[in-house]
């Protein structure tokens, strides 16, 4: 019998063995494009569900708004819904030497946000899953686009901790391999870690953290169809779980 998310509002029935999860609800409609036979399943809460195809693999992609919590909630009730591998496809600001347009590829995380302490204690690190990093890699390299790797850093401050070109922000200075920051990486690697998903983040850097300066609308268009096809090629490069060696 197919189980039932509380928020999702959908089934076990209704979702591949792998997702895509965005913030913007409206993203969800440019994976959509992509894949074959999309099945828009739920808009409630702006929590957008659907499910299509794409090079003949089944894939569900999520929207969750901003934050760790609801970022989680959504990753939580996928993975009850028997979803074994999600990708964050989202963006970031960039932290220099990261440049606006750059896609970002986190090999991990600092857990700046309270979240993911729900599930494992604070020094249990957010680690981005190792085959899903090199699926990613692989998938990268066939896109005509400046690609960034190292680690993201994770807040739930946005105008206090993050947007540092603000007068009245108390950010912390960029530690070493920081390249982009975030609300939601940090907390989606620890939670899919702990749910057994394997899980990454790939983000296209849109803003600049020390200044505001923000990419112009053609070009993040370009961009955020660049990241979709990105993260759909990397799920389907990813090997079944079945085949997996834990990292």
């Amino acid at each position: 019998m197919s189980q039932t998310a509380w928020y999702l509002g959908c089934g076990s029935d209704d979702v591949g063995d792998r997702a895509l999860l965005v913030g913007d609800r409206g993203r969800v409609a440019v994976v959509a494009d992509q894949l074959d036979d999309p099945v828009w399943l739920n808009e409630d809460r702006g929590l957008t569900t659907v499910t299509g195809t794409y090079a003949g693999r089944r894939i569900t992609v999520s929207a969750f708004g901003m934050g760790a919590p609801i970022a989680a909630v959504v990753l939580h009730e996928l993975a009850d819904l028997g979803v074994g591998a999600a990708l964050r496809v989202g963006t970031v600001m960039a932290v220099a030497p990261t440049q606006m347009g750059e896609l970002v590829i986190a090999d991990g995380a600092v857990r700046g946000e309270s979240t993911s302490a729900a599930y494992a204690p604070q020094g249990y690190p957010a680690l981005a899953d190792h085959a899903l990093g090199n699926a990613l890699r692989r998938a990268a390299a066939g896109i005509d686009r400046e690609v960034r790797t190292g680690l993201i850093a994770s807040y739930d401050g946005f105008y206090p901790t993050m947007a540092v070109w603000r007068k009245n922000a108390n950010a912390a200075a960029p530690q070493p391999g920081i390249v982009a920051v975030d609300m939601e990486t940090s907390a989606l690697l620890v939670v899919g870690r702990i749910l057994g998903v394997t899980t990454g983040s790939l983000c296209l850097a849109t803003v600049d953290q020390q200044t505001g300066q923000m990419l112009a609308a053609g070009e993040r268009e370009a961009g955020e169809r660049d990241l979709v096809t990105c993260g759909l090629e990397a799920l389907t490069f990813l090997h079944d779980r079945s085949d997996q060696r834990s990292d």
